[in-house]
C-alpha cells in the first residue's frame, strides 16, 4: 500500500511537471525571438526539463558508468540549447517529454561521434572475421577463435603490445572486442589512448600474425580492417 502510495504520488508529480513544460513551451512560442520574455520563459522550461524523472538514458548499457555520464551530461546540454533554438518547433499535441528525449537520442549520438570518432580510421569489428563457413556452423568457429584467443600457444598475441603500454596486448584487444564484445570507442576510452592509435596498432600487428591464425585455425582467417 505504502509504495502504492509513493508510485502514485511520483506519477502525480511527473504529470505536473510535463503539464508545466508544455505550459511554458507554448508560452515561449508566443514570444518573439530574440526577446527578453521568450528567454526569461525558456530558461523557466530549461529548469523543469531538469527537473523531469523522464531523462532518457540512452545507450546506457554500452558504455562504463563514468564514461556514459560524462557523454550523456553533454549530450543533455547540447539537447538544452537546441530545445531554446527550436522551441517554435514544439507541436503542444504531443507531450514535451517525447520531444526533449528524441532530440536527445540524437544529440548522443553526435556526442560520441564527435569524440570517438574519425574520418581516417577503419575500425577492425566481428563482421571482418572472415570465416567460410555455413551460418549453421558460424557458432563453432567463433568458439575456436574464443578457444584460440585465450591459449595462444605460443605466446604470440600477449608478446604484441602497444609501445609504452605493456597492459595492451594484441591478445587483451581481441579478446575484449570479440569475446567480451566491447565497441572500438569504448576500448580507446577505458585504455586512455586514441582510436586512431588502437585500431593502428591492431590492424598492424593483425596482418603480422596472419600465419600465426592460418596455422592453428586452419585458413579460418580474420581480416585486417580496410582490406
Amino acid at each position: 500500500m505504502v509504495n502504492q502510495l509513493v508510485r502514485g504520488v511520483q506519477q502525480g508529480t511527473s504529470t505536473t511537471i510535463e503539464r508545466q513544460m508544455q505550459r511554458l513551451a507554448i508560452e515561449a512560442q508566443k514570444h518573439p525571438a530574440l526577446s527578453p520574455q521568450r528567454q526569461i520563459t525558456l530558461n523557466k522550461l530549461v529548469r523543469e526539463v531538469m527537473r523531469s524523472e523522464c531523462i532518457a538514458r540512452p545507450q546506457i548499457n554500452s558504455w562504463p558508468p563514468n564514461i556514459y555520464e560524462d557523454l550523456h551530461n553533454e549530450a543533455l546540454q547540447r539537447t538544452l540549447v537546441e530545445i531554446c533554438q527550436k522551441i517554435d518547433s514544439y507541436h503542444p499535441e504531443y507531450p514535451f517529454m517525447s520531444w526533449v528525449n528524441y532530440l536527445l537520442k540524437y544529440r548522443f549520438l553526435n556526442v560520441v561521434r564527435d569524440r570517438y570518432s574519425s574520418k581516417t580510421v577503419n575500425l577492425p569489428c566481428l563482421e571482418n572475421l572472415d570465416f567460410s563457413t555455413p551460418d549453421s556452423e558460424m557458432d563453432d568457429e567463433i568458439a575456436m577463435l574464443r578457444d584460440f584467443l585465450q591459449a595462444d600457444p605460443e605466446n604470440l598475441l600477449k608478446d604484441e603490445s602497444l609501445r609504452g603500454r605493456p597492459d595492451i596486448t594484441f591478445q587483451y584487444l581481441a579478446w575484449e572486442r570479440f569475446v567480451e564484445d566491447k565497441t572500438w570507442e569504448v576500448l580507446a576510452a577505458e585504455l586512455g589512448i586514441s582510436l586512431q592509435t588502437l585500431c593502428s596498432f591492431f590492424n598492424r600487428k593483425l596482418r603480422k600474425l596472419m600465419p600465426y591464425f592460418q596455422k592453428y585455425l586452419q585458413d579460418s582467417l580474420p581480416n585486417a580492417a580496410g582490406d
